[in-house]
């Protein structure tokens, strides 16, 4: 298992276009979440200045959107290539358990995302608290409960749908098919929220984003109910997902 896993990372590290891929998505989030937040007097009417710490924390955040997009394009493709190019029938003739294969690949794919996500998180800190000290605001304590939860569902948010994504085109063996799936949960909330609030407010609370949501407002009298459920779903959508995925995949004639 532990070999699959390294000759991934090893694809990833050799190979030009991952590499140029990955680093782009670094930059593209960085530069959103900037730009989210130094535009924010004409999205919202605010001043910079006038923002708490906390607020400035939560805006630039959003450029973790993107990161979770870019990784969901980057486990479709990566996946799909073992198809595409029939590496899949060398990887079964090294590896013939399918199960053994088909974990290894959720294993990268979530070793990849939290290594991703825990270093642009990290870098988005850092900017913020510079800014802050810059426009003479208040520095947030690493150790704030309400931080910490924050950056923990910035981890998070990309490690879902990039499993999601890599679910998907499992199942259907294309990438279109992994990334459709993926960005269909992820924005398929928007279009429920257009029906009557009769039938969204029964469907909005089984879809991820909800609980995805949870980690971004979290109210901390209320921390463990509410992230407990946030994470039983996410597991939920995560496990019956790859679950399908497997089950397509192993009937499969390859």
């Amino acid at each position: 298992m532990k070999h699959l896993i390294k000759a991934d990372f090893k694809k990833v590290s050799y190979l030009q276009g991952y590499r140029n891929f990955l680093i782009a998505t670094f930059l593209l989030s960085i530069l959103f979440g900037i730009t989210f937040l130094f535009t924010i007097d004409l999205t919202a009417g605010k001043k910079l200045t006038a923002l708490s710490s906390i607020e400035v924390i939560d805006i630039t955040l959003l450029g973790i959107d993107v990161t979770a997009i870019m990784l969901i394009i980057f486990a479709a493709n990566f996946i799909s290539k073992e198809f595409s190019t029939e590496a899949i029938h060398t990887s079964l003739a090294i590896t013939p358990l399918r199960q053994k294969y088909f974990l290894s690949k959720i294993l990268f794919i979530a070793k990849l995302s939290i290594l991703v996500s825990i270093v642009l998180t990290s870098f988005i800190f850092i900017i913020d608290q510079f800014i802050l000290s810059v426009n003479n605001m208040d520095k947030l304590s690493f150790f704030n409960t309400a931080l910490l939860i924050k950056l923990i569902g910035a981890v998070i948010m990309p490690l879902f749908y990039s499993l999601l994504s890599m679910a998907g085109t499992f199942y259907t063996q294309l990438a279109s098919g992994g990334i459709t799936f993926a960005l269909g949960v992820m924005f398929i909330p928007a279009l429920i929220k257009m029906f009557p609030a009769n039938f969204s407010d029964i469907i909005l609370p089984i879809l991820p984003e909800n609980s995805l949501h949870v980690f971004v407002e979290i109210d901390i009298s209320s921390i463990s109910g509410s992230l407990i459920n946030a994470v039983l779903i996410l597991l939920l959508w995560i496990l019956i997902s790859n679950l399908l995925a497997f089950w397509k995949f192993k009937k499969s004639d390859f």
